[in-house]
């Protein structure tokens, strides 16, 4: 029984695997791809393909890792833009595979029933947010698939305490940190703690390694203040917090890149390479940089003069964020909208589109509060609960970093780890909805 019952899940991942790329090959030739590698984050193609180690440690813009995966792309298919493009399409259909294979082992060990199973995988394979981002050439897709291996680490190291596991997970974690900016190397000192509350406690072998992967995460900041002057994992931050100072139309302005000069476009002295210069990279060159270093301080200065009015403004961008989900971003990929413009025909009545705002608020209210019920409240495999919580808990230093000190993108933000808590969200409600009903007939 056991092995029809073992042929029976592995059958469901494999037609499942199947239907994913069934979807994703129709959506492929209906026209759903990457708009473009064209993004702040991603530097001179050009030059990466020339030279591209020395424009990866130059561009102060961004953390390494995703560049050199850029970079190498451009080299192997010399410099094929679409080649390029449909090459790391396949790579983030091969993440979405990969946490399919997740949620598999999850079944295996948690022996839930199949109907949760399949919708929880059928829940992945059609979810607009996945589509969405598998074909958008930033590394937000590549962070969610990461974010799951973070977490069923979390649930190993939970039940069988292995060392390996704990590596893992710090490992990952700098994979994050040398990727995307929002995730500092303060980020490992809060997975240090959560791994620490995981195992109840504190092991010397722990904290060593847990100090030399940070002082390899803080090896972007230390090149940079080498380098630049100035110690951080990306130089955007001061450009960044410029857009929240709203009442100081000034600064903002001043802190635009669009203001910087065009006299300076030409500016070629003293510069160590050519990815500083205006031409190649407006936010990466050397007058941004000065110009962001201005705008940090200036924006701190001002956070501090008006903090109240900072904070109160910052937590209604993050309720406001909370409106929309996660796909519905400023910049959707290439035909996207042929088959996602779920929501946008809505924009012409405002009447719908309040209401639409209210149903997604109103949705979220009830998604966070059962969550945290399920945390609190119920019952289930501690191993899973330790897990989830701990994704949580990144999933709020995710929302605080990107409201706090990013202008925009919440949803993007949101995307990373949100994906994960969404399938929890999904698994709680379909395995204890009865349990909700009786806890709400108590409170009656």
């Amino acid at each position: 029984m056991k092995k029809i019952k073992y042929f029976n899940e592995k059958a469901i991942l494999f037609f499942s695997i199947l239907l994913f790329l069934f979807i994703r090959i129709f959506f492929f030739q209906k026209g759903i791809n990457f708009n473009s590698f064209s993004f702040w984050q991603i530097a001179n193609l050009e030059l990466l393909k020339k030279d591209l180690l020395k424009t990866v440690y130059y561009f102060h813009y961004q953390p390494p890792l995703w560049n050199l995966l850029i970079g190498s792309l451009q080299i192997i298919t010399e410099k094929n833009e679409y080649f390029s493009k449909n090459i790391l399409l396949f790579l983030h259909w091969c993440f979405s595979i990969g946490i399919l294979i997740i949620i598999y082992n999850l079944k295996l060990k948690l022996k839930f029933s199949n109907k949760i199973y399949v919708l929880s995988l059928l829940f992945l394979i059609i979810n607009p947010s996945l589509i969405f981002f598998e074909n958008f050439a930033l590394y937000n897709h590549f962070s969610c698939f990461i974010f799951f291996l973070i977490f069923y680490n979390f649930f190993l190291l939970s039940e069988n305490n292995n060392i390996k596991n704990e590596y893992y997970i710090l490992l990952l974690s700098l994979v994050l940190i040398l990727t995307w900016p929002i995730f500092h190397p303060v980020f490992m000192i809060i997975i240090f703690c959560l791994i620490t509350l995981i195992k109840k406690k504190i092991e010397f072998k722990s904290l060593i390694i847990t100090i030399i992967f940070l002082i390899i995460s803080l090896a972007p900041s230390i090149k940079n203040k080498y380098e630049f002057g100035f110690f951080g994992n990306g130089s955007g931050l001061g450009q960044n917090m410029s857009g929240l100072i709203f009442w100081n139309d000034q600064l903002r302005k001043e802190c635009s890149y669009n203001n910087l000069s065009k006299e300076n476009k030409s500016q070629t002295n003293n510069a160590k390479h050519q990815i500083l210069l205006y031409e190649n990279h407006v936010q990466n060159s050397q007058k941004a940089l000065n110009l962001s270093k201005y705008c940090l301080k200036s924006s701190i200065q001002e956070i501090r003069n008006n903090f109240i009015v900072y904070a109160v403004y910052r937590l209604r961008v993050l309720l406001a964020s909370h409106n929309r989900f996660s796909f519905e971003y400023f910049q959707p990929p290439k035909n996207f909208n042929n088959f996602f413009n779920i929501f946008d025909k809505l924009k012409k009545d405002n009447f719908w589109w309040t209401v639409k705002k209210l149903s997604i608020n109103f949705f979220f209210l009830i998604y966070y509060s059962t969550l945290i019920i399920y945390f609190f409240k119920f019952k289930d495999n501690k191993h899973l609960k330790n897990a989830s919580i701990s994704i949580f808990i990144l999933h709020l230093y995710i929302l605080i970093i990107g409201t706090f000190l990013n202008n925009q993108e919440q949803e993007r933000f949101r995307y990373t780890s949100g994906i994960f808590l969404n399938f929890l969200f999904f698994y709680i409600m379909f395995r204890y909805h009865t349990k909700f009903l009786e806890l709400f007939k108590t409170n009656k």
